[in-house]
């Protein structure tokens, strides 16, 4: 990882900003923390970082998977752990199932 965190801006009052990332090749996929301040907003939705990290990495949204958002309380920050997979076979092979389903789902949606 360089030295600089990258940060992406969504709108007036959120910031992404990339705390940790690790890259795993034995599972073909980056492992990231992302700070996320949202000054007078709720805590954004797994969409919504899935949005933001796709533009950030420049990766197709069905290869990222939210693992966790964290709100740290009254202060407008949460933080979220994300993998980025290489391909969708080894996003199948590591992922549990509900999360696979739940990108479906969201997907689908998207679409209609």
């Amino acid at each position: 990882m360089s030295d600089t965190a990258k940060s992406f801006k969504v709108g007036e009052d959120v910031v992404y900003t990339v705390v940790r990332e690790k890259n795993n090749d034995v599972i073909g996929r980056v492992e990231i923390q992302v700070r996320i301040d949202h000054i007078r907003r709720g805590t954004p939705s797994r969409e919504e970082v899935v949005d933001a990290v796709s533009k950030m990495f420049s990766v197709d949204k069905s290869l990222i998977v939210v693992k966790k958002i964290v709100s740290v309380y009254g202060r407008g920050t949460s933080i979220a752990r994300v993998n980025i997979y290489r391909s969708e076979e080894t996003l199948r092979k590591f992922e549990p199932k509900y999360l696979i389903e739940r990108l479906q789902k969201k997907s689908d949606e998207s679409k209609e």
